[in-house]
């Protein structure tokens, strides 16, 4: 089976802030016109017209990415409720913005590995997210029907599924090849 990850068009939070939604709430952005055009764009990659099925995140930014292509290469899509984006608090408290971004700096500073300094110590780890993202895509590995499965996604998750934990910018839409090592245990 030959796998693509994409990562999601680049999104808007304007509605999220604006109605003030924490935690989760505020990953419900949708894309921008920019992050449309770069969906279209990306259905374009050569490597993913055959691909068989598009599975996508249950966030709006991926799923309405994952929407985009499909509609351009006619494809089926389903969602992987556990590749939702990596998680700041693992007690699904509720962060600020600033929270997230900071926790985020810090995941990628340590490499996905808790430090005692920590200043945000609730962040999921590279080990867990990975646990999440391989448990949620399983189902699709083990299918006999697909030859070449597209993800759509976000950064952390590629970057977990890559075992890459400090892997720099991943861009909106950007593609890349899930190989069988990186797949390993």
């Amino acid at each position: 089976m030959t796998i693509y990850l994409m990562r999601h068009g680049e999104p808007t939070y304007r509605d999220t802030t604006a109605l003030g939604l924490p935690g989760m709430g505020a990953e419900l952005g949708q894309l921008r016109p920019e992050g449309i055009r770069q969906a279209e764009e990306a259905a374009k990659d050569p490597r993913i017209q055959d691909a068989d099925l598009i599975v996508a995140s249950p966030y709006p930014r991926a799923l309405q990415t994952a929407a985009i292509v499909s509609r351009r290469i006619d494809r089926p899509i389903e969602v992987a409720v556990g590749i939702f984006e990596w998680l700041p608090r693992i007690d699904y408290s509720a962060p600020t913005h600033t929270e997230i971004k900071e926790a985020w700096e810090e995941y990628k500073r340590n490499g996905g590995v808790h430090r005692p300094e920590d200043r945000y110590p609730l962040w999921e780890t590279h080990e867990m997210l990975r646990a999440r993202a391989l448990e949620a895509i399983r189902p699709y590995l083990e299918r006999k029907d697909i030859g070449k499965l597209l993800i759509v996604c976000h950064g952390g998750i590629m970057r977990a599924l890559m075992k890459q934990p400090s892997l720099p910018k991943i861009h909106f839409c950007e593609i890349r090849e899930l190989t069988p090592e990186m797949l390993e245990e």
